[in-house]
């Protein structure tokens, strides 16, 4: 295993994380025990979970039990996170966390789920931060930290307006343009950089074949790949994998045991074959992200992205929900107010039928919404 400095923390863990919300059947709670333990066995310390994430802390919370015995000498981190806006209400969560994961302090605790900087000023002006101050003196949570999915300028403006430990982000050999410019600044201000969706969400392993440009040796596979891909660049501490088998966590380790690093050369060599292998994908440049009509048109986009892989129409709905949080509702309002104007298309350096995947996007929302009815 390859351990990282978590920024300035001094604090040495795995290069793989263990994302704890997709575990198989949380109610077989000795297997989901067991995964953990396994994974902590091979090496992984860095363990991640959050209160929306089913049972996910109590299934933590009985790997630890045993884990515990051996933390002095092999010792483990655990990140969860909060996304409450109320001062009381994020004390309240984070006592609940601790008691489900039978745990005496949090090593990374999370401002869950920053969408916008308007979001994060929010839940700042309310004293979110100041009660995360609070509660790190009074030795109940270590280290201050962000979860977001903003754009990449937007996350560095957060990141120097607030002294973050470390910061969440989704980043993958998919979408590493869009969160490229946050990434650069949390290595600027030395702060910690954990990465979810290291996979995708599921879309590489899933689609081996059009991602094979990733891989760099005949022996790997496109997982181990697309792992690699991150292990190569320093700035990322952590990357989580969501573990739901044994399989899985031994591809990661082989990942990380058989890593050498990629030259920048082939690191360039994949970045053109994926706007090469990928030009009916959006990459995230954002030069369209001038609506008159406030359509936030970089995000339908990456969601739409989602879409073209995997064929699924909820994958498209739970990309606008999950990463962006536009309800199915919300969703539709916005995209009816698109006045098909061609602003966007005419700056797109893809030269994408954007229009054309708005009106899609909005008829998939929409027979969604039917359906639940």
């Amino acid at each position: 295993m390859i351990y990282r400095t978590y920024g300035q923390t001094g604090i040495n863990v795995s290069a793989i994380g263990f994302g704890g919300m997709r575990f198989t059947d949380q109610t077989d709670v000795e297997a989901c025990a067991s995964l953990v333990k396994a994974a902590y066995e091979a090496g992984i310390n860095y363990f991640d979970t959050a209160p929306g994430y089913g049972t996910s802390e109590d299934l933590f919370g009985a790997a630890f039990k045993e884990m515990k015995k051996n933390r002095a000498k092999k010792p483990f981190y655990v990140s969860t996170k909060t996304m409450q806006s109320d001062p009381a209400l994020v004390r309240k969560d984070l006592e609940t966390s601790l008691k489900r994961m039978g745990l005496d302090y949090i090593d990374f605790y999370h401002v869950w789920c920053i969408l916008s900087l308007d979001a994060y000023k929010e839940r700042k002006a309310k004293g979110v931060l100041k009660e995360f101050e609070k509660l790190k003196s009074q030795g109940l949570i270590k280290h201050i930290c962000v979860s977001t999915h903003m754009t990449g300028p937007d996350i560095g403006k957060m990141l120097v307006d607030y002294p973050f430990d470390g910061v969440l982000m989704g980043y993958s050999v998919a979408n590493f343009a869009y969160r490229q410019e946050g990434l650069k600044k949390a290595a600027q201000l030395k702060r910690g950089v954990v990465v979810m969706n290291p996979l995708g969400g599921g879309i590489i392993p899933q689609n081996p074949q059009r991602f094979e440009f990733v891989k760099t040796r005949k022996d790997e596979t496109v997982v181990q790949a697309a792992l690699r891909f991150l292990l190569n660049d320093p700035k990322i501490t952590v990357s989580l994998v969501g573990f739901s088998a044994q399989e899985q966590i031994k591809q990661a380790i082989q990942a990380v045991d058989g890593f050498e690093p990629v030259s920048l050369q082939t690191i360039r060599r994949i970045r053109a074959n994926l706007k090469e292998n990928f030009n009916e994908l959006c990459t995230g440049c954002q030069y369209c992200d001038k609506c008159p009509q406030q359509i936030p048109i970089p995000k339908m986009m990456l969601a739409y992205n989602a879409f073209l892989l995997s064929k699924r129409p909820l994958d498209l709905v739970n990309h606008i929900r999950y990463y962006w949080g536009i309800e199915p509702k919300e969703a539709l309002n916005i995209l009816s107010k698109c006045t098909e104007c061609g602003q966007c298309e005419s700056v797109c350096t893809q030269k994408l039928p954007i229009i054309d995947r708005l009106k899609q996007i909005y008829t998939e929302v929409g027979k969604f919404l039917k359906e639940q009815k």
